[in-house]
């Protein structure tokens, strides 16, 4: 249940020198120019004084915006608003909507070789971005990280631009697409800091394993590997 402000409020205490050009049902008198982006009503409780009328600001972007105003100052304080009350605003292009995300690199998601992966806790990550109403995932980049001595895994000493990191394909995943046996699987490991080192040492020999496989098989899974190598823009249609 959405509620109106318990703010005595009235319709003579909005004031029309604030919207200049501004015609809709609101101000009848008003000028007839449409070009009013910036345009203010500002509302306040009766008797008080100019100076103290900046309580509430709501900003009109076109005639729909005005006229949606119009119909919501219908209702009395105290009132409930219908439950279609939203619809009476215009839509906006998503494209041009507010977004927020969350910054975090895979490797510090939860994972069963003492590193975050590309596997089921990422997928469980991107459910809970989405319902939480989050539509970014803002990520390091994603290049082999660096392995010399004192750069412990930096993203940002990466080995080359072009390539991605081994390190986070999901073991798991490649045991789904039958590219590696659950026997062939390590031992889970807890951990609260990557060790880049140990990683490496567990993960790499089954990587190498799983794309040897890969390379000699036949099926969709070696086509989609061609087709990838013919025109890697492929990946970003299938997103």
């Amino acid at each position: 249940m959405v509620m109106l402000s318990s703010l005595p409020l009235s319709l003579p205490s909005i004031l029309p020198s604030t919207c200049p050009n501004l015609r809709c049902p609101l101000f009848p008198s008003a000028t007839s120019s449409a070009a009013f982006a910036a345009t203010s009503v500002v509302f306040a409780p009766p008797g008080l004084p100019s100076s103290g009328r900046s309580i509430s600001i709501a900003r009109l972007k076109n005639h729909a915006a005005a006229s949606a105003v119009s119909d919501l100052l219908r209702f009395a304080v105290g009132d409930d608003f219908p439950i279609d009350y939203a619809d009476y605003f215009p839509k906006t292009d998503p494209n041009d909507r507010r977004r927020a995300g969350i910054l975090l690199h895979p490797t510090s998601l939860p994972g069963p070789h003492g590193i975050g992966d590309l596997g089921e806790q990422a997928f469980r990550f991107l459910d809970w971005l989405h319902n939480s109403g989050c539509s970014v995932w803002q990520v390091l980049p994603l290049v082999p990280p660096g392995r010399k001595a004192g750069e412990d895994g930096s993203p940002y000493a990466g080995q080359d631009a072009n390539c991605g990191n081994t390190l986070l394909i999901s073991l798991e995943e490649l045991v789904k697409d039958s590219l590696l046996t659950k026997e062939e699987l390590p031992e889970p490991m807890d951990a609260d800091r990557v060790e880049f080192t140990t990683v490496a040492g567990i993960k790499d020999p089954l990587v190498a394993k799983a794309a040897e496989r890969l390379t000699k098989s036949e099926g969709e899974l070696r086509q989609q590997l061609e087709d990838f190598r013919r025109d890697p823009t492929i990946s970003s249609e299938i997103l």
